[in-house]
């Protein structure tokens, strides 16, 4: 013999509708649990804004001097460079060998920050020099642009550095908030 389905008793004073209806949607607590979760998650992405876009802001800059140093090899002679201190950045603009993405104003170029950036001969080598980098950035610059073949780098009015800058010779010498000045010397 089949077995009939169990009802369950309704509770008295309950309407079954007015039950279903209650439970459909969001509740107050509900709605704050998730208003909550969205604000931590505005929060979360407006903290690392700064770092995605100063992210770009040094990929971008890291190519413009590898643009630049590749550039000035291309103006090199027999004798080099020209005299020590000669100004390269005439020659650069000249050439078409300034990145597109570069301020050029009046003969004299600057980054994306608006500091200089010079490009200055030291008669068989070359220096770049960036003024006015951010310190974030002036950490990744000064890390990244060392393993590309630069011979030395030079942070704020620090010592050269030959060869690979670490994280940690990055970190004391890149100090100023909003003013770091790095400088790479090329000897080919």
């Amino acid at each position: 013999m089949e077995k009939a389905a169990e009802v369950k008793p309704v509770q008295p004073g309950i309407n079954r509708k007015a039950h279903a209806k209650k439970q459909a949607g969001f509740g107050a607590i509900e709605m704050i649990v998730v208003l909550i979760i969205v604000i931590g998650l505005l929060a979360l992405a407006a903290s690392r804004w700064d770092t995605l876009f100063g992210s770009n802001e040094a990929a971008e800059e890291i190519s413009n001097v590898n643009m630049l140093m590749a550039g000035t090899k291309n103006l090199k002679t027999s004798s080099g460079y020209g005299a020590s201190g000669t100004n390269l950045v005439p020659a650069l603009i000249k050439a078409g060998a300034v990145p597109k993405n570069m301020t050029v104003t009046s003969g004299a170029l600057y980054n994306t920050w608006g500091g200089a950036v010079t490009v200055v001969s030291t008669g068989t080598g070359f220096t770049v020099a960036s003024a006015a980098v951010p310190e974030g950035v002036c950490l990744t610059l000064a890390t990244k642009l060392a393993r590309g073949g630069v011979y030395s780098t030079r942070i704020n009015s620090g010592t050269a550095i030959i060869g690979e800058v670490t994280q940690a010779a990055a970190t004391a010498g890149c100090s100023s908030a909003t003013s770091n000045s790095l400088t790479w010397a090329s000897n080919t």
